[in-house]
């Protein structure tokens, strides 16, 4: 790229002709803005209050100030000198302090510019450009990075993003990028971290009033620097929106230097934008936002979207953990899903241990997009930690095996959330989970776990049994004399132990295998084979079968159901075992790796049959791992797929929107009773109670939601599988009738490979098969947020009141262009047909209209998207008058073209109600429904 390009533009020419004396002169603008503004922006920069006598004012330093000059070695692009300065994120709570210089682009990176790397890397999309000097859009934020790495490489810099594996979607972008990691200490091209990009916004002359936006525009993107601000950027305010590196988390109440933002991401895996487009009024733009209308996820792409680079490295680089609190994690994930799914047939798969090092309890979901290590910091003391049979809960003791003294178990949810719920016992320590044949959960544990070579003290102590549902224990039971906490199987009566001896209860009788010899760590498998696990001490028995010398737990010891030793596996070379347990795949152990010092640097995979190894993570001291696998559910003469069927939001490639997933879930869970269903967007989301409705009812509403989802949805789900349904309502918003076919949530459906799993078995029209719903409720679990925000709501997302707002908002030209018509007609027609599909189904259709700001009556637009109020009172008089064609179909219209009775305190915004105004609309629904019910 050439300089003279990236500042081409007509706004540019001052530039041009000050260059040789801009960076005196853009420090000279900083120091005058501080001193106009008080020595603070009135913007998102912060008069720090300091402890020192340099209080008051912007910098750490009393003399240097944050300055903006052109980066002489990289063309387009401006050199930041923060001097530690604080700026602050979000609502203004977080401070973030940037002691470091970086670069950041003029401009957004071009179209002609991003495909011009894309075809010198031989990607398999290229961009079709309207015009190569408009900034690019419609590209993932993996498209980003890769984009990125090979900016770098082009101009001979190391590459900062680092990954394992790509991953496409059908149009071939890169929708993940398993393992991502960004190497902070490398000087490279990359996005700019959200402190970075506010840092540059905040020292410019009000970006915001000269930005490219819904008034100026014509809803159409511009090339670069038709309005560069006061220290020469362009478009930070408007045109597109812009991507940056950051992991969209909390905005939480503290001080912190270099942030990156939160350590992994979220369940919708959100990426953090900034800026504004051109579909934002100007007065809709801020640099405390960080969201688009929808969630953007790392995998989603809008024409909306783009990014611009930054440079240089991120010295002492700070992560927040998903507690808020600052991430000083030293383990490192060495496997991602792609293995963990060749090795164990399946994604569904968590690793729980307890990191020595910090005493928390840390776990990996390798189901998740983006697998990380997440740690759970707890007031009590973790140990063997096992987590419940349905991957969603995990149980641990505060005493350890070998060690005798008080322990206590607990259970608790495998997230940062949730309460401890502890087991009222005087003594309780290693505790297994047990389902019996008729499905009902327990925890297995011992009263003593200490050691067990004094037969005594063994037979003193006890083995219990413990029920557990819906979050509390019942009444313990004693199962055995003898405290066998390496496995129980009631089943075959059959029970091991191992701490200094390798003891066997079977038979009804107990006894000491392995020649009495010291072992430990003993594990009964869970394939109903009772082959047990243990480690031994380098004895005679085990080096004989072995057939060489080793060391103390240089060996992986098996034998089967009656103590004959069959497998021998030696630890990789300079390493020994520690904490092996059985996996509930075949011939799979998860064990710890110890080396010469004693530390317990690896936690891996063993396969006793051909004694491979896989690395799982690494770390200073990490303890008694337990690997769970998602058993496999049977269907017809086999098993269904488990990442497939009732995959309706895939975290690995991240396609379909969760919110629909949740929802989707939900459905299933609820269909053989549900008798009303309202399917729509974010509109129905927060403007539908159930709770006010008063037959059983779903609010399918989600962010985004079309005329074309909904049609599918009804379709394929709603229509066929809820057999008591009386009332559907569909939500009828004119402002969002002319999507395509192919329109974003239609893809975002699409991709998701349950639909698909679906649509080849014929969406279960034939009937659902009997373990289905089971699969679904596995592969879209529901969170503690998700139970609060969305499953005790029936759907409903609660929005608070804010008002309607002086101004509403239009996001798009009210008058369509001919394609834009044309759907819009089709869109018309495709629901003429479905309701005329439907007369005799027995259900009848409400076709819902929610109220926006009266203020539109003001403007040429009937709501937020468009769509000219003349047309739409055309279609409302349409959909009125399909009443009397159609008995079974009514239209409920709440917005009256703005002559309704929704006060202020009723509203979210400009289109969305709040819980007030959901409840007046839903009474009003229900007070309809039963009318029309006679």
């Amino acid at each position: 790229m050439k300089k003279e390009r990236l500042l081409s533009g007509r706004s540019f020419s001052i530039l041009k002709i000050m260059k040789p004396w801009l960076p005196l002169f853009m420090q000279y603008c900083a120091i005058l803005a501080l001193a106009l503004l008080g020595a603070c922006s009135n913007s998102q920069m912060e008069c720090v209050e300091d402890s020192s006598e340099n209080a008051g004012v912007l910098a750490v330093d009393s003399v240097k100030v944050p300055v903006i000059s052109v980066d002489s070695l990289r063309p387009g692009m401006m050199r930041v000198a923060p001097n530690g300065a604080y700026v602050l994120l979000g609502d203004g709570r977080m401070r973030v302090k940037l002691d470091y210089d970086y670069s950041l682009g003029i401009h957004e990176v071009t179209c002609g510019e991003f495909d011009a790397v894309a075809r010198e890397e031989d990607w398999y999309f290229v961009l079709d450009c309207a015009q190569d000097d408009l900034p690019v859009t419609n590209v993932t934020y993996y498209d980003a990075v890769l984009f990125a790495n090979a900016y770098s490489k082009s101009l001979g810099y190391d590459t900062v993003y680092t990954y394992h594996r790509q991953l496409f979607n059908s149009s071939s972008h890169f929708v993940n990028l398993e393992g991502l990691a960004v190497r902070t200490d490398v000087d490279g091209f990359r996005l700019p971290t959200e402190a970075e990009w506010v840092m540059a916004a905040s020292l410019s002359w009000n970006p915001w009033r000269y930005s490219w936006n819904s008034s100026n525009s014509n809803y159409e993107i511009h090339a670069p620097c038709a309005f560069p601000d006061s220290l020469g950027f362009c478009d930070l305010a408007g045109n597109v929106l812009e991507l940056t590196n950051d992991w969209a988390g909390d905005i939480v109440d503290a001080t912190i230097a270099s942030s990156m933002g939160a350590l992994a991401g979220n369940t919708l895996l959100e990426k953090v934008v900034k800026g504004g487009s051109v579909y934002q009024s100007a007065n809709n733009m801020d640099l405390g936002g960080r969201k688009d209308v929808y969630p953007v996820q790392a995998s989603a792409f809008s024409s909306y979207m783009g990014f611009r680079l930054a440079f240089g490295k991120i010295p002492h680089a700070t992560w927040l953990d998903a507690g808020g609190d600052v991430a000083l994690n030293p383990v490192t994930l060495k496997t991602f899903s792609s293995a963990i799914r060749q090795k164990m047939g399946t994604v569904h798969s968590k690793l729980a241990f307890r990191n020595d090092k910090s005493g928390n309890l840390a776990y990996v979901d390798f189901y998740g997009g983006m697998p990380g290590v997440v740690e759970i910091p707890d007031s009590v003391p973790v140990y063997h930690p096992e987590i419940s049979p349905d991957g969603n809960k995990v149980a641990f003791c505060t005493g350890m095996e070998g060690v005798g003294g008080p322990s206590s178990v607990y259970v608790r949810s495998l997230n940062a959330a949730g309460r401890l719920i502890k087991l009222d016992v005087e003594n309780a320590a290693i505790p297994r989970w047990y389902v019996s044949e008729y499905g009902d959960t327990s925890i297995v544990y011992v009263d003593n776990a200490g050691d067990n070579s004094n037969d005594a003290d063994f037979f003193a102590s006890g083995t219990w049994m413990v029920p557990f549902s819906n979050e509390q224990f019942g009444k313990p039971e004693k199962i055995l004399v003898g405290a066998y906490h390496g496995g129980v199987s009631l089943a075959d009566r059959y029970a091991v132990s191992g701490a200094r001896r390798l003891r066997v209860h079977r038979n009804g009788k107990d006894e000491i295998w392995y020649g009495g010899a010291q072992a430990c760590n003993a594990s009964l498998s869970k394939d109903g084979n009772n082959q047990t696990l243990f480690l031994d001490f380098g004895g005679d028995v085990g080096r004989a079968f072995a057939n060489e010398k080793y060391g103390v737990h240089e060996r992986l010891l098996v034998v089967d159901s009656t103590g004959k030793l069959i497998h021998a596996i030696p630890a990789p070379k300079g390493y020994s075992f520690d904490h092996p347990e059985w996996v509930n795949r075949d011939n799979w152990v998860v064990t710890a790796l110890v080396n010469a010092k004693g530390e317990h640097v690896k936690l891996v995979l063993v396969n006793v049959l051909d004694s491979s190894v896989v690395d799982l993570v690494d770390g200073e001291e990490l303890w008694h791992p337990n690997l769970w696998v998602m058993p496999e559910v049977p269907f017809g003469d086999g098993y269904f797929d488990l990442d497939s069927a009732g995959m309706y939001w895939d975290p690995i490639y991240q396609g379909g929107l969760r919110t629909v997933g949740l929802k989707m879930r939900m459905f299933w869970d609820m269909h053989d009773s549900l008798e009303v269903i309202a399917v729509g967007s974010s509109r129905t989301e927060s403007g539908f109670d159930p709770a006010y409705i008063s037959k059983q009812a779903l609010n399918f509403g989600y962010p985004g939601g079309d005329i074309w989802a909904g049609l599918y949805l009804m379709e394929n789900y709603f229509v066929p599988h809820t057999r008591n349904l009386k009332y559907l309502i569909f939500e009828i918003s004119y402002d969002l009738m002319n999507q395509s076919l192919n329109a974003r949530n239609q893809i975002a459906l699409g991709q998701a490979s349950g639909y698909f799993y679906d649509k080849n078995h014929n969406f279960w029209k034939d009937g659902v098969p009997e373990n289905f719903v089971r699969v679904v409720d596995a592969n879209v679990p529901y969170t503690s947020e998700d139970s609060l925000l969305y499953v005790s709501t029936r759907g409903l997302l609660k929005k608070e009141s804010h008002g309607w707002g002086d101004e509403p908002i239009i996001d798009r030209d009210s008058i369509m262009r001919e394609g834009e018509y044309r759907r819009f007609m089709k869109s018309i027609d495709s629901l003429t047909a479905f309701i005329d599909s439907t007369q005799d189904k027995g259900f009848k259709i409400v076709g819902l209209i929610f109220p926006q700001s009266p203020e539109y009556a003001n403007t040429g637009s009937y709501g937020r998207h468009g769509v000219s109020r003349s047309l739409a009172m055309k279609v409302a008089a349409y959909f009125d008058s399909l009443a009397n064609v159609y008995p079974h179909f009514v239209l409920m219209d709440e917005n009256k073209f703005g002559a309704h009775d929704y006060t202020d305190a009723m509203t979210n915004d400009c289109d969305h109600l709040s819980v007030a105004g959901a409840k007046q609309l839903s009474v009003r629904l229900d007070s309809l429904l039963n009318v029309i019910s006679r």
